[in-house]
């Protein structure tokens, strides 16, 4: 489970049935299409290692990174460089958020701060955004910013209190190392015209591997890159570490 070569049957499954365009390329009158999405919750590297796979599989799609994340640093050198190459191999880069619940005309300046903040750093337009454990206050509204697209915008996602029959547009996700809402190569996307595929780059790996062993080995990486920062910010690091 959760292998790059599992994460190609699936985009290649996908791509026998829909279209894979991006977020911007999608109106109303957009019949047909699939929309890639990647938030990013531990690890950019991660993030970099799918982005490169996605270029080879000739899609692209939309990769969200967090300002106010405790397991990594969205503006240090390292992982702007990252990014950046995320964006430079044709991937769209966009805003993850976790914001408290406020009111909408509050939480147009919460989210536009953060947006500015990585234009800033990141040296380009950054046109979208993604909340992250989306509040139903925020789904049902729909919330609208000027001149961003909002990934859960009700041309990519169908809020509802009550399952209706049929969606307007399908929403997959790995949450948690795990597929909610189904299993996308359990699909029949012969019958499917819309849909969003949301995945997280930390859950995937060369290998892959079950929920206990991906966590474990990103908690090595995650270590591994903390001891070489640490390194090299001081002289009198304990060199006996470092093994």
């Amino acid at each position: 489970m959760f292998s790059y070569n599992e994460y190609k049957n699936i985009i290649n499954l996908i791509k026998s049935h829909l279209p894979i365009i991006d977020f911007s390329e999608v109106t109303e009158k957009t019949e047909k299409f699939c929309v890639l999405r990647h938030d990013i919750e531990f690890s950019i590297d991660r993030a970099y290692e799918l982005a490169k796979v996605e270029k080879e599989l000739g899609v692209t799609s939309t990769y969200t990174v967090q300002v106010r994340n405790n397991t990594y640093n969205a503006l240090s050198e390292k992982n702007i460089d990252l990014i950046k190459r995320i964006k430079d191999l044709g991937h769209h880069i966009g805003l993850h958020q976790n914001p408290p619940l406020m009111d909408l005309d509050k939480l147009k300046t919460y989210v536009s701060v953060d947006i500015q903040m990585l234009e800033y750093y990141y040296g380009f337009y950054v046109d979208r955004f993604a909340f992250h454990r989306p509040k139903k206050e925020y789904l049902k509204e729909y919330f609208e910013l000027d001149n961003k697209i909002n990934c859960y915008d009700k041309k990519f996602f169908h809020y509802f209190d009550e399952k209706p029959d049929k969606l307007n547009v399908l929403y997959l996700s790995d949450s948690n190392h795990k597929w909610k809402f189904g299993y996308p190569l359990d699909f029949d996307f012969s019958n499917i015209n819309k849909l969003q595929l949301l995945t997280h780059p930390y859950s995937w790996t060369e290998n892959g591997g079950d929920n206990y062993g991906n966590y474990l080995s990103l908690i090595r990486e995650r270590n591994k890159e903390l001891v070489y920062s640490m390194n090299t910010e001081t002289n009198t690091f304990p060199k006996e570490l470092l093994r």
